[in-house]
């Protein structure tokens, strides 16, 4: 996935007016997270995200705030407004997803047809998994960035293990300060996935309490936190299915 193509996409989707589904990317890492994922799933093109300050734009400066980071990306999105598409992420992916909904929302622009939130807990609650509680002063990510880059399904360079333990802080530190507010209600439906032996956020923890802040259906898919890295069939085949239902049908 390298060279770099401007903005938050390694490649332009056709210009074809197919829908889009947009994915956010896993904590730490970038649109690489999504190496293993396919080009289409159904009618939509799947566009992985590249936040600066990572991967292809390592050299920018990364977004610090989940202020800054979603509106960055609403803006781009603008050029994408006369085309049907829809958000999803995993984990640590999941919040940017919200705040950049609200952002959409925000800026007067369509909403996407469906938020997929993968792996995280009803998001006014509190923050999900291990890593959102360690001491950041202290704590050696270097581990994390290993088993990361396995479910990744690709090879780490020792030297590389740094750097990517520094995005890695990145993303944790912008979580820190941030709780979604239950009193804005999320103006897109939302398919929250849960997985059945998730190590990282337990199935039961993934179901409860969306309800209090969206319009939400519950799926569960056997397997653990980093298989949806991989896109497993099974997972695929669901997104096929939550987005042909939030086409448009035909007039």
């Amino acid at each position: 996935m390298a060279g770099r193509t401007g903005g938050w996409l390694l490649r332009p989707p056709p210009d074809d007016g197919s829908p889009l589904l947009f994915g956010f990317p896993y904590a730490g890492a970038g649109a690489g997270s999504y190496r293993r994922w396919p080009a289409r799933l159904g009618d939509f093109w799947f566009c992985p995200l590249q936040p600066p300050g990572r991967e292809s734009r390592f050299p920018e400066p990364p977004l610090r705030t989940h202020a800054e980071w979603s509106a960055d990306l609403a803006g781009y999105l603008e050029k994408f407004a006369d085309r049907p598409y829809a958000f999803i992420g995993h984990c640590g992916g999941v919040p940017l997803a919200l705040s950049s909904v609200l952002a959409v929302e925000d800026r007067g622009l369509p909403l996407p047809r469906r938020l997929i939130a993968s792996s995280w807990g009803a998001p006014h609650r509190s923050l999900y998994g291990p890593l959102n509680f360690v001491e950041l002063s202290t704590v050696d990510l270097t581990a994390e960035v290993r088993r990361m880059f396995a479910g990744f399904g690709a090879p780490i360079r020792d030297d590389f293990i740094a750097i990517a333990a520094d995005v890695l802080r990145v993303d944790l530190e912008l979580h820190r300060p941030h709780l979604y507010d239950p009193a804005r209600r999320v103006p897109c439906p939302v398919t929250v996935v849960a997985w059945t032996d998730d190590e990282v956020v337990p199935a039961e923890v993934t179901r409860a309490g969306w309800e209090e802040c969206a319009d939400v259906s519950h799926e569960t898919l056997t397997g653990v936190h980093y298989d949806y890295l991989s896109c497993p069939p099974a997972l695929a085949d669901l997104v096929v299915r939550l987005l042909q239902v939030s086409s448009p049908g035909p007039d």
